[in-house]
């Protein structure tokens, strides 16, 4: 496991399952072991603002994530998630078809980086059923994982 992140309350923590995926742990001698070296989640400001402020907040803050690598992306999704990934790229419809188009084929398997905002990148979490918020703590995570 890698370091995890604190979930608001600090009651338990967010980290990396040994097979893929995320774990919550909320207590025991692996919580003991990574509450020392959990990052804080970073928790909502208390403040009024009309959505369009919120949505404005949330493009800049997706915007200055730094990309993170496909390894690290990967590692985080697990083996389950980005095993629908490949299905997809490798899948064909009743027509015969490939269900993956020539660019997602390539993007899927020679990106050399990922970035939060790009339309392919959403075009996965989409492809997984993952909401923006989900997506966000995919990057998030991810970009702890040193490998």
């Amino acid at each position: 496991m890698t370091n995890g992140m604190w979930n608001p309350s600090k009651t338990g923590i967010l980290t990396h399952g040994e097979n893929g995926g995320f774990v919550f742990i909320e207590g025991g001698p692996v919580f003991d072991e990574l509450k020392e070296t959990a990052v804080d989640w970073v928790e909502p400001l208390a403040i009024e603002a009309t959505e369009q402020e919120i949505a404005d907040f949330l493009a800049h803050q997706r915007a200055s994530m730094p990309p993170i690598s496909p390894l690290q992306g990967i590692l985080t999704l697990g083996e389950v998630e980005w095993g629908k990934v490949l299905a997809f790229r490798d899948g064909v419809g009743e027509d015969g078809e490939s269900l993956a188009t020539w660019q997602q084929k390539v993007i899927i398997d020679q990106a050399s980086d990922w970035v939060r905002t790009s339309q392919n990148i959403a075009f996965f979490g989409f492809l997984l059923g993952y909401t923006d918020a989900q997506m966000d703590t995919l990057f998030i995570a991810a970009a702890q994982v040193r490998a």
